[in-house]
């Protein structure tokens, strides 16, 4: 009896402690509380808040199972875990909770558009559709977070039409749900429909229970279509409630991208490197506008830090023309080894076909010294445009470097024929002409020399 008092009275100045802000103090006193007795729930679940205020959510999750198991039916602790998980990012073991939840409320439309949410993060568009269809059994009305949710996946699949038609019918059902609006507009933005996304961030605007998140969405549309005045009123507006925003930050150095004023847009992606370090494109776009301003070396380090981390990446899961930009940008900056890397996988999404990309390839593979690669690739532009001048003159300078004479006045000859008046190929005949003549010359003195 004495002992489970001693546990009370240490479960007890753990919660004044935790009201003080003493965080260590108070974690020490829940330990000792749980030395004495390991199967109290909630003090597992108090010891559990007390690690994530201190930002330990690897050892938050551990206490909310513990927790958890020690009340198999309070779906709270349940909770906490998952949510803990999805701040750290492992949707895999979040996914493992969620179902749990989904047996536990299985009347809770919450917890199935959470399942649907980290089974599309993890790419499993099929398991998740599979999980709306089940929520639909479970619950007495369709579920409006369950469409926005099941949208979502689908438009992660370019099911643009099923997942406008999931959102319509969200709204169709609840009229304010503010999520399917704001998704319905970020869906309209991504069809190719502008102005209609634009119409519906402004209304969303309006409406008082909207999120910073929103004008950001709006910005970055503008700044899209070049509405340069218009973004950064909406982007002063979001500073104004948030001016440590990192995002609203970007989106202003963007603008002074476009306007041409590097300096300030290096001074605003510089801020948000320092505000975020995590932001995936400040890191490129900062190095671009390093370029602009002639800084080649810092630019550099930067560009070769993104590449090492989209390398260390695995997949390539940009979309091809955000990494057909960054390729450019590694030209830029002297790495062409790096660029020939994002070029290939965009030519080979685009099944080799699109000239525009497979140019900078053979480019990039010159350069870094890959000779053969990049005669291949100028081969492949030359059967889609028989013309290319840029191929014909590269493959020219190729087999003039390679000691390949005949072939590069086969070459030289081609493309003038068809660009006569192309300086490059001129440049490159007379090249040739030389060099043929000091072999020539070489030749006549041996035979003389050999002739006295």
């Amino acid at each position: 009896m004495n002992d489970w008092i001693d546990a009370e009275q240490h479960a007890n100045r753990a919660v004044d402690l935790l009201e003080s802000g003493r965080l260590a103090e108070a974690e020490t006193a829940l330990r000792c509380a749980l030395a004495i007795d390991m199967d109290q729930s909630e003090w597992h679940h108090q010891l559990g808040v007390i690690l994530e205020m201190s930002g330990r959510d690897i050892e938050a999750i551990e206490s909310f199972d513990r927790a958890a198991a020690a009340a198999s039916e309070a779906a709270e602790h349940v909770e906490a875990a998952a949510a803990a998980c999805l701040r750290l990012g492992d949707h895999s073991r979040a996914e493992e909770r969620i179902v749990t939840l989904s047996t536990l409320k299985p009347d809770d439309e919450d917890v199935w558009s959470q399942l649907i949410d980290v089974q599309a993060a993890q790419g499993r568009h099929d398991e998740a559709e599979t999980t709306f269809y089940l929520s639909q059994l479970h619950l007495d009305e369709t579920s409006v977070g369950c469409l926005v949710a099941l949208s979502e996946s689908l438009a992660a699949r370019r099911s643009w039409d099923k997942a406008i038609w999931c959102v319509e019918e969200a709204i169709r059902i609840e009229p304010k749900y503010w999520p399917a609006h704001r998704c319905l507009a970020d869906l309209k933005a991504a069809t190719g429909h502008p102005d209609a996304a634009m119409r519906t961030y402004r209304w969303l605007l309006q409406q008082s229970a909207v999120d910073v998140s929103v004008a950001l969405s709006y910005a970055q549309l503008l700044v899209s279509a070049e509405c340069a005045d218009e973004a950064q009123a909406v982007l002063r507006h979001v500073l104004e409630q948030d001016p440590v925003n990192a995002e609203a930050h970007f989106q202003v150095g963007l603008i002074a991208m476009a306007q041409g004023h590097f300096q300030q847009a290096a001074l605003a992606f510089q801020l948000v490197r320092r505000l975020d370090r995590t932001h995936e494109q400040c890191d490129r776009a900062l190095a671009e506008a390093l370029l602009r301003l002639g800084q080649i070396g810092d630019a550099k380090r930067l560009l070769s830090l993104a590449a090492k981390r989209l390398r260390d990446a695995g997949d390539l899961v940009e979309d091809d023309a955000s990494l057909e930009r960054f390729g450019h940008l590694l030209l830029g900056a002297d790495l062409p080894a790096e660029a020939a890397e994002v070029f290939q996988h965009v030519a080979a999404q685009r099944d080799w076909s699109d000239v525009a990309v497979l140019r900078p390839l053979a480019r990039s593979r010159y350069l870094a010294g890959d000779v053969p690669g990049g005669r291949t690739i100028s081969r492949r532009v030359l059967r889609l445009d028989p013309d290319c001048v840029a191929s014909i003159s590269n493959l020219s300078l190729a087999s003039i470097r390679q000691g390949r004479v005949r072939e590069a006045a086969g070459w030289i000859q081609r493309g003038l024929r068809a660009h006569p008046q192309d300086e490059v190929l001129r440049q490159l005949r007379f090249k040739l002409l030389l060099r043929t003549a000091g072999a020539l010359l070489k030749r006549v003195v041996g035979l003389g020399a050999a002739h006295q």
